[in-house]
């Protein structure tokens, strides 16, 4: 089984509406304002900086993000279950807009030396 793996080069081929990735690594893109509804399930996300982007009802399940920025991005309703975040951060853009995790839940996650992950979680985090 050959890996997706999603980088600079081939970015611009990636549907994110609607699709399903499994075992795919989403490494060094920057991608500006995306609207996502796709769900991810044991993905990489590596050297990702996102910027206004909006993860709509989104499923994040046993997926790894290192070293990644958020910029201003939403998660509105999102799933994250199981998941770690590494030396993530997630800020405000440049016009002062935060992420915003609005009935966003995370489920067993775990968080190391990263910082503004913030869903609802009735959960260990």
């Amino acid at each position: 089984m050959q890996l997706l793996k999603v980088n600079p080069d081939n970015f611009a081929s990636i549907n994110w509406e609607d699709e399903y990735y499994k075992y795919c690594e989403f490494v060094d893109i920057s991608p500006e304002g995306i609207h996502i509804t796709s769900d991810f399930a044991d993905c990489i996300f590596r050297n990702v900086d996102w910027y206004w982007g909006i993860f709509n009802l989104v499923n994040f399940v046993d997926c790894i993000f290192e070293n990644c920025v958020f910029r201003g991005t939403s998660f509105p309703d999102c799933k994250f279950v199981e998941c770690e975040f590494r030396d993530c951060r997630f800020t405000m853009d440049n016009l002062g807009g935060e992420c915003s995790f609005e009935g966003a839940v995370a489920y067993y996650c775990k968080v190391t030396n990263s910082e503004g992950f913030s869903p609802n979680s009735d959960r260990a985090v």
